[in-house]
């Protein structure tokens, strides 16, 4: 195992909103299958010029359509996540890997914070999709629509 060039210094909630939708229809939310329900979600990211640091901010909730499946929880939550790139990494490549890798580990603490929320609930454990963020620096950053807010 070779170690990583991106290094986390922290992941921290800025706001966990969870709670069963008792009118979704669901009764086990491990019956849910996220695909066509809509959800909103947010990226972005910046850099600390006095730190050398780079933070990423995800956030993840759901919406009501009545026309799509209804996930079985209202949820609404945002990380941010604090992450340094070793200076032997290409320094060209240095937004982007702390970008797209430092995106997939924040959502990664968002997702097992909904489980762990969730495994306690009333309904029962939820299980957030798993996306890949990989190419979202390149999509954001060659004119395409803003990727990192919307809904799916």
């Amino acid at each position: 195992m070779n170690p990583s060039p991106l290094t986390l210094h922290g992941i921290q909630f800025v706001r966990v909103h969870v709670e069963p939708d008792l009118d979704s229809g669901i009764a086990r939310a491990d019956q849910f299958d996220f695909d066509g329900s809509l959800l909103k979600w947010a990226l972005d990211h910046g850099f600390d010029d006095q730190d050398k640091t780079w933070w990423v901010a995800v956030g993840f909730g759901t919406t009501i359509d009545e026309e799509r499946p209804r996930c079985p929880y209202i949820l609404d939550v945002q990380a941010v996540g604090v992450f340094s790139v070793s200076e032997q990494y290409p320094a060209h490549k240095h937004e982007s890997l702390a970008f797209e890798y430092g995106a997939a580990l924040v959502y990664g603490a968002i997702r097992e914070m909904v489980t762990n929320i969730t495994s306690r609930s009333l309904i029962g454990p939820l299980t957030l999709p798993t996306p890949s963020f990989v190419g979202a620096f390149g999509t954001r950053h060659n004119g395409h629509p803003d990727p990192q807010q919307g809904t799916d």
